[in-house]
Formats: structure tokens, C-alpha cells, sequence
């Protein structure tokens, strides 16, 4: 399995020096479910169309609070009148592109480091909507010799005493990760999400990471 940090990293660099170039000229525009998107300058600007205000108004909030922690885009000004966001550009590969090309340990480092951002967002409450099925909603950047998963598209996302971030995205480790050999025995997770759901207690937290990766160095 290639590394993304050697052949992947050199072509991903050479397809960013194209776009950067290609940006200079033109406007990207992508279309979603619930925004468009475009891309230009470096930037990125999500519209959404008047039957879904309050989508926008979710992905504004949610991406002001959690500004300071570091794995949402920087947002660096929201337009209500035309109910657009302009952020930052996350260069990458998709999560899923992450499992399909990343050595072992890159998907071990970039796993573990989901797991304690879904964690983040289950203490404060955040349900991500999207979370038993991330493939393109988390980003994972190469930044300062560090792999930074950072996560995208929080329109559909809301509050909740009864999160469940972290249990969805243990499924999905279960189910897509095969050197793990999670997916047969997906019962023996029960039990520890019934204790984690409980308190959302860090101990509880921890039993569960165990389970899935077992003790790593770091």
C-alpha cells in the first residue's frame, strides 16, 4: 500500500499546482445536496438557495463554534442576505481516499484522531449527521509533516443530550477497515457503547478506542 506521504503527496502537490494556476483564471462551481459551492482564489464560498435558510444557519453556527479547535475549515465571513460562507480551501484527499491509498499507520493516525474529534463533539453536545458515512465529509490535509483530518459540511448537524459521534464512526471503522478485523465481531461493541452513552465518560471513551486499536505507541 502506497504512503500518502511519498508517491500520493508528489502527485496531489503536482495536481494542486495545476489548480492553483487553473484558479487564477476561472471559477470552480460543485453542486450538492443542499449548496452549491465555488471555488476560486484559494477560496472557498458555499451558497445555499432560500428553502434551506436554516441549513445555512446550522453550518455558520457550527462552524463559528468550533473555530478554536482546529478541525473545521476557517471561516472567514458569512453573508445572510444571500445565505453564502466564504472559507478556506481544505487541499486533500477524502477519508475514503485516506483507506484506499494510506499505509497502515497513516489510517491508524488519521482513525485515532477522528475518534477524538468525535469525541470533542459529543461532549459539547454537536450531533454530525454524517458520521456512519463520512467517506467525503471528512478532508485529510498534509500540513507541516502532519496528517490533519479536518471535518467538512455541518448543515445537517444539531444539538443533542444523546450524541452518538463517536459509536457511528467506531461502526464505520468496523465496517471499512479490514486489517482490523472488527467487522464479525461488531457485538462485542455493544456493551462499551452502552457504558460510554451513559456519562459520555472519557474512561468509557478510552475502552472503546482500546477495543478498536488496541495500546499504540505514539
Amino acid at each position: 500500500m502506497m504512503s500518502l506521504r511519498t508517491e500520493q503527496q508528489t502527485e496531489k502537490q503536482e495536481g494542486l499546482k495545476r489548480l492553483r494556476e487553473e484558479e487564477g483564471e476561472c471559477e470552480r462551481v460543485l453542486r450538492g445536496r443542499h449548496s452549491v459551492v465555488r471555488v476560486l482564489n484559494g477560496k472557498v464560498v458555499k451558497a445555499f438557495p432560500p428553502s434551506l435558510t436554516l441549513n445555512f444557519w446550522k453550518e455558520v453556527k457550527y462552524l463559528l463554534t468550533l473555530q478554536p479547535f482546529g478541525f473545521v475549515p476557517k471561516i472567514y465571513r458569512f453573508d445572510p442576505e444571500n445565505l453564502e460562507i466564504e472559507m478556506e480551501i481544505i487541499k486533500g484527499v477524502s477519508i475514503a481516499e485516506l483507506l484506499e491509498a494510506g499505509s497502515r499507520e497513516e489510517v491508524l493516525e488519521v482513525l485515532e484522531k477522528c475518534m477524538d474529534i468525535c469525541f470533542k463533539l459529543d461532549k459539547m453536545g454537536i450531533q454530525k449527521c454524517e458520521m456512519n458515512h463520512p467517506d467525503k465529509h471528512i478532508i485529510v490535509s498534509h500540513s507541516r509533516s502532519e496528517l490533519r483530518p479536518i471535518f467538512i459540511d455541518f448543515e445537517r448537524a444539531y444539538d443533542t443530550k444523546h450524541p452518538k459521534n463517536v459509536t457511528q464512526f467506531a461502526v464505520y471503522i468496523a465496517n471499512r477497515v479490514e486489517f482490523l478485523n472488527l467487522r464479525e465481531n461488531l457485538t462485542s461493541f455493544i456493551e462499551l457503547f452502552r457504558e460510554y452513552k451513559r456519562k459520555y465518560s472519557y474512561d468509557a471513551y478510552i475502552s472503546i478506542k482500546k477495543r478498536i486499536f488496541g495500546v499504540r505507541e505514539r
